[in-house]
C-alpha cells in the first residue's frame, strides 16, 4: 500500500510539473554559411517556437566574441509563439574558417548556437589578380 501511495504522489508530481515548462525548439541550432569576403557584416536569423506549456524568457543571449551582435526579445514568449535571434557578424579583420557561438540562459535551460563560415582574405583576394596592365606605349 505505500509504494502503490508513493508511486501515485510521484505520478501526479511529474505530470503537475512538465505540464507548466517552457521549451525553445529551434528550425536549426547549427548553420553553415556561404563563403564571404572579408569586411562584409554576416547576419543570420534563428528561428524558434516555444512549444513548451509556460512563458519563455530568454534571460542572458551571449555571442561567444566581441565580433558578433545577438538581438534576442526581451519580452515572454508565450506558448506556441515563434521568434527569432538575430547574429550579426563582422568579419572586419577575420579571414579564414571562422565558428561563432551563442550561448543562451533562459527559465527553459541553456540553449547553444552556432555558425560556421568561411572569410575570404582581402590579400587572398588581390592576389588573383594580375600585374596592372602596361600599354606597348611606355616600353
Amino acid at each position: 500500500m505505500k509504494n502503490a501511495l508513493l508511486l501515485a504522489v510521484i505520478l501526479i508530481s511529474q505530470i503537475s510539473w512538465s505540464q507548466n515548462r517552457p521549451e525553445a525548439t529551434f528550425v536549426e541550432k547549427g548553420k553553415q554559411l556561404d563563403e564571404v569576403k572579408e569586411g562584409t557584416l554576416v547576419r543570420t536569423v534563428y528561428y524558434f517556437t516555444n512549444t513548451g506549456n509556460a512563458e519563455l524568457i530568454l534571460n542572458k543571449v551571449a555571442p561567444s566574441c566581441g565580433c558578433t551582435v545577438a538581438k534576442y526579445p526581451k519580452y515572454a514568449i508565450k506558448p506556441g509563439a515563434k521568434d527569432s535571434i538575430v547574429a550579426t557578424f563582422d568579419t572586419h579583420d577575420r579571414p579564414g574558417y571562422q565558428a561563432k557561438g551563442i550561448n543562451i540562459e533562459s527559465n527553459a535551460g541553456a540553449i547553444s548556437l552556432v555558425f560556421e563560415i568561411m572569410v575570404k582574405s582581402n590579400e587572398d583576394i588581390k592576389s588573383h589578380f594580375s600585374e596592372p596592365f602596361k600599354s606597348e606605349e611606355n616600353h
